[in-house]
């Protein structure tokens, strides 16, 4: 049995089969490593492009946002503004509609918790109190005869 050196100098003149396989494993990892390296630079260029993209869709879209602009100066914003927000309140029919959570924690329909109401199951004030949270739910106002 013979005992081969890892030193690649030793077998750059030897022609045996091992030494001949040792050559070629080292021209695959060179160039294994070239690809690699390439592969890494490519990368980092594409990622460099992405973020300059980036930065230029940023500057041109908040260039006219006057939101973005005001943010960034310390300026609050409310953002979205919703229909409870500016009052809207909506008719009846759509207050018909509304669930509402009584005794606790329970959903009822609107005229369920009318009739528990009229029967003196619940209070007029837990009634109005349970639709006027059932109507900010979805994103309503109360009439002001619920508040």
């Amino acid at each position: 049995m013979t005992n081969y050196d890892d030193n690649p100098n030793k077998y750059q003149t030897d022609n045996t089969p091992l030494a001949q396989a040792m050559i070629r494993a080292q021209a695959a990892q060179a160039e294994a490593d070239t690809a690699k390296q390439h592969a890494v630079a490519a990368e980092a260029s594409e990622r460099a492009k992405q973020e300059e993209i980036d930065r230029a869709v940023e500057l041109s879209m908040s260039k006219f946002n006057q939101q973005l602009a005001a943010q960034r100066m310390g300026v609050k914003t409310q953002g979205a503004i919703r229909s409870q927000d500016v009052g809207v309140i909506p008719p009846m029919a759509e207050i018909e509609k509304t669930t509402v959570r009584v005794l606790g924690g329970i959903e009822v329909s609107f005229q369920q918790a009318k009739d528990m109401c009229e029967v003196g199951q619940i209070t007029q004030a837990e009634f109005n109190k349970a639709v006027v949270d059932g109507l900010a739910c979805r994103g309503y106002a109360a009439p002001k005869s619920f508040t």
